[in-house]
């Protein structure tokens, strides 16, 4: 369910006066059947529960029965509904369809049309541009309908009016919304609307003027007409009583002029900080671009020390294929020297026979043992080789486990660091949070000031 007082105050001004004065032309508790005209919102259905609200739009949403339609051709029968409303649309209809669009809604209206908004004065226009000058020089952005209000430029009210005549209407124009009050709390309204911190306090703000200053806010130039026609029998809405007198509540506009003060105070407050926050923002940016440095740098020595264990993986699988080798020529040679002792031991027998050619058979066979002593030798000073070799590997790793260990030290220190600069803006947040309490503060005194009394 819609909170009706937490709506921003202009888009409560022009529901408020609209539903308001068609209750004044109710009869009864009879429910009407309502064209609401550029109501993708349907918000009028929020503000006059009982009846039965129609919507038609050129844009979409996703309000329920919303018809896709043009206000200046609408897909209705003659004399469709008993009320005819249109809430801030005239004006962004191009002007050349304008006369069409209030035509329109005198057709399908079989007793009223309401038809709220801003309307040309040179009060009005100044106003806006005003409005446009605060947004673009404060806020730095551009609102897309007070632009098509300047591009369009706003309607003519005594237009609207004749076009309602023509088509057989009794008229009258009722005017709301002080232009000096409504331009400085459309500044303030686009203000909170910009920081998001201050969005809540908004809803608090729309509900004190809602409820507090809508009905008196009347006086002086105004910034919106609601144009009404009645046709056939139906009498226009009397309009006696339908505001409070012309004065707002005591106390009340200064303590919207407090508000006011203490939101100047926020934005000088706020304009202070921000170049402190954008220079720890800039540490905090360094910080993380150093600390990807040493991530990169570590990413580095990673890959080194894994091409490091490829590389001794490679000299492992090496020095094993080789001392597998070694133990087989190790083995052969065994086993070559087993045959030879064979030999020799048949020679030996031999010798009992031949004696000088068994002298000769064992000088020759010394001599190749002696050269398989040899090449034993020279095998296991290989074999010795290798190890050494292994050995110098072992300490190279080594050596870049070392570097990896120094490299993670400097992360941790970094991390510190970080973690002090996480800590300081901790502290900035802790402030900025304790100047909305103060506002909130405000506000609460503003509501126990200005709201509902106690019975």
């Amino acid at each position: 369910m819609i909170d009706l007082l937490a709506l921003p105050f202009d888009q409560y001004q022009r529901y408020r006066l609209v539903a308001d004065l068609v209750d004044r032309v109710r009869i009864g508790d009879r429910p009407f059947r309502i064209l609401d005209v550029g109501g993708r919102t349907a918000l009028l259905r929020a503000f006059l529960p009982n009846d039965d609200v129609a919507l038609v739009d050129v844009d979409p949403s996703d309000a329920e029965g919303l018809v896709l339609g043009d206000g200046s051709k609408l897909p209705y029968q003659d004399g469709a509904f008993e009320v005819v409303a249109a809430f801030d649309t005239l004006e962004h209809v191009p002007p050349a369809l304008r006369e069409a669009f209030v035509a329109e809604c005198a057709r399908v209206s079989s007793g009223y049309v309401f038809i709220a908004g801003p309307y040309q004065a040179p009060r009005v226009d100044q106003a806006e541009e005003i409005l446009q000058a605060f947004l673009r020089e404060k806020l730095n952005s551009e609102h897309r309908y007070l632009a098509e209000h300047r591009t369009n430029g706003l309607p003519i009210r005594e237009a609207t009016e004749n076009g309602l005549r023509a088509a057989g209407a009794q008229v009258a124009s009722v005017g709301h919304a002080n232009l000096d009050r409504w331009l400085v709390m459309m500044c303030m309204e686009l203000y909170l609307d910009h920081d998001p911190k201050l969005r809540p306090i908004a809803a608090e703000f729309f509900r004190f003027y809602n409820q507090a200053m809508y009905a008196s806010d009347h006086a002086g130039t105004v910034y919106r007409h609601c144009v009404v026609a009645a046709f056939g029998d139906h009498a226009l809405p009397d309009t006696t009583d339908l505001f409070a007198p012309a004065i707002a509540p005591t106390g009340s506009l200064a303590a919207l002029a407090d508000l006011g003060l203490e939101l100047v105070k926020f934005d000088s407050e706020a304009d202070a900080w921000e170049p402190e926050i954008a220079r720890l923002k800039g540490i905090i940016s360094d910080v993380e671009e150093d600390l990807a440095g040493h991530k990169q740098r570590l990413s580095d020595k990673s890959d080194d020390l894994a091409a490091h264990e490829a590389t001794l993986t490679d000299l492992r699988a090496t020095y094993d294929t080789t001392l597998a080798e070694h133990a087989a020529e190790v083995q052969t040679l065994e086993a070559d020297l087993a045959a030879r002792g064979a030999t020799i031991e048949a020679l030996r027998a031999e010798c009992v026979k031949l004696e000088a050619d068994q002298l000769r058979a064992v000088a020759d066979h010394k001599a190749v043992i002696d050269g398989l002593v040899v090449d034993v030798t020279k095998a296991t000073e290989a074999y010795q080789g290798e190890v050494q070799h292994r050995q110098g590997v072992e300490a190279i790793l080594a050596e870049t486990q070392a570097a990896a260990a120094d490299i993670e030290d400097n992360l941790r220190s970094a991390q510190a660091g970080l973690a002090h600069l996480n800590g300081v803006l901790q502290e900035r947040d802790a402030e900025l949070a304790a100047l909305r309490a103060r506002l909130r503060d405000r506000v609460d005194s503003l509501k126990r000031a200005f709201g509902p009394k106690p019975k």
